[in-house]
């Protein structure tokens, strides 16, 4: 989507597009995320919401910045190889051997997603956009929860179910030396 100035209301929350329509619709100033073919509008979201981004982006740029093996991006559409809907999580990870996949969205598999839970998105986090992401070969899917402050980590099992590891600190099987501690992502 093309950036435009915000309209008043969200004008696609419903509509039912194809990728190829999707790619064509004029920015609106709102977020969706793809569902069934179905455009779901993903509210404005809280400050903890923003602020648990900021650190956990910060934290993988300085990774990155350190390690030259990779990038983080935020909010980018994601158009997975199955031809399904179109999703665009909080942050994606793409390694350097895959930057292939970076065609001005990301056309292909992350290796690692990050959402950070809000209140009108998590269900479809935690369910449908899951399940996308596991037959689609995400490697991690990591999952940060404001209200709850928690981190955890979902490790792709052959495609097939995701291993779930949580605690104060979570260490990542995909990125050497990469975690995430609890209490700087949560922290006032």
């Amino acid at each position: 989507m093309p950036n435009v100035a915000s309209s008043a209301k969200p004008r696609y929350h419903g509509l039912q597009v194809t990728r190829e329509e999707y790619l064509d619709l004029e920015e609106d100033g709102y977020r969706y995320d793809m569902m069934d073919g179905v455009l779901y509008m993903s509210p404005s979201a809280f400050i903890d919401h923003n602020d648990a981004i900021s650190k956990i982006l910060r934290i993988l740029g300085n990774y990155f910045f350190e390690k030259k093996t990779g990038k983080a991006i935020v909010e980018t559409d994601i158009f997975l190889p199955d031809g399904g809907d179109v999703l665009r999580p909080d942050i994606s990870v793409i390694l350097k051997e895959n930057y292939g996949i970076l065609k001005g969205h990301i056309h292909g598999v992350p290796d690692m997603v990050v959402e950070v839970l809000s209140e009108s998105t998590k269900d479809r986090d935690l369910t449908i956009k899951a399940d996308r992401y596991l037959k689609n070969g995400i490697k991690e899917y990591w999952i940060a929860n404001p209200d709850e402050k928690s981190i955890s980590l979902w490790i792709n099992v052959h495609n097939a179910s995701w291993e779930k590891i949580e605690g104060e600190t979570v260490v990542s099987r995909l990125l050497s030396e990469f975690e995430l501690r609890k209490d700087l992502v949560f922290e006032d």
